[in-house]
């Protein structure tokens, strides 16, 4: 990895490759889907698809077949594109969903395949949890690694304006790699949404990763139609800032977002969502 590390020339890439090597932020960090990027990434409550890169239990409410395809060109580098695909399907009070991951380029791609199950223990509880196979790739014959880990969560609701939302991610601290005993860093999040009517509803939430201190994501979704929803976000230490915007068109919903680091720049992301219509 020394070596590794001697060939990066981008000060930019160098920083944040030396960093993802060592906490893995595909899974530990922010996950993929625009709709939860345009919310600041606060979408422990949220209940659709992307549950299943957040937080299991919200895919325990999923009401047919759906699946989604994600881009992100993180800080817009195209050595830092981050790469999501999902499906999942209910089937009486249970629901499973497989997706996988993709983060990086020739020199440094990390990957990750999940199985995910979700039950819905009651009309207001539901829990799940994750199987992750991890794989990390360093280009040029410095070889590869590959680890297991696991995640779940828990939705729980009030009341038709109050969810209750908590999710933990690796909490064995998986190891990467035995040089400088690299592990994957546990993750975490505690949040609450308040749907203040159909149309409107804001998310909070609380994330500690193991290596780092805790910090706050705030989100808000607005619907100015019913095709038509507008989305802010805000995250704290170091403050980034995100918005965006989904159409829904059928039974497919087109979501983009942008999410603003105040060193390191923008990071457009565009997603394709498609669910089985209810009838």
């Amino acid at each position: 990895m020394k070596n590794f590390y001697s060939k990066m020339t981008h000060p930019k890439l160098w920083l944040l490759v030396s960093g993802l090597l060592g906490s893995l932020s595909i899974g530990a960090q922010d996950s993929p889907g625009a709709s939860a990027s345009g919310m600041g990434g606060a979408y422990v409550v949220m209940t659709d698809i992307w549950s299943g890169f957040h937080n299991q239990a919200g895919l325990a409410h999923l009401e047919g077949v759906s699946a989604g395809v994600n881009y992100e060109s993180r800080f817009s580098l195209n050595q830092l594109a981050d790469r999501g695909v999902i499906i999942a399907a209910p089937f009486g009070i249970h629901a499973a969903g497989i997706s996988y991951r993709s983060f990086g380029y020739e020199l440094f791609n990390s990957s990750k395949t999940s199985l995910a199950y979700a039950i819905r223990l009651s009309d207001k509880f539901s829990a799940g949890m994750q199987f992750n196979l991890h794989n990390v790739r360093l280009g040029e014959n410095y070889g590869r690694q590959t680890t297991l880990t696991i995640e779940g969560g828990f939705l729980y609701k009030m009341n038709e304006k109050v969810s209750i939302g908590g999710h933990i991610y690796n909490p064995t601290r998986a190891r990467l790699s035995e040089f400088n005993d690299e592990r994957i860093p546990t993750m975490i999040r505690v949040g609450a949404g308040y749907r203040f009517s159909p149309k409107v509803i804001l998310t909070a939430e609380v994330r500690k990763p193991s290596d780092a201190d805790a910090s706050i994501r705030a989100g808000l979704e607005y619907f100015v139609a019913d095709a038509l929803a507008l989305r802010l976000g805000f995250g704290s230490d170091p403050s980034q800032y995100a918005f965006g915007f989904g159409w829904k068109l059928k039974t497919f919903r087109l979501d983009v977002a942008a999410g603003y680091h105040q060193v390191l720049g923008f990071s457009p992301q565009v997603s394709l969502t498609y669910q089985m219509d209810k009838k």
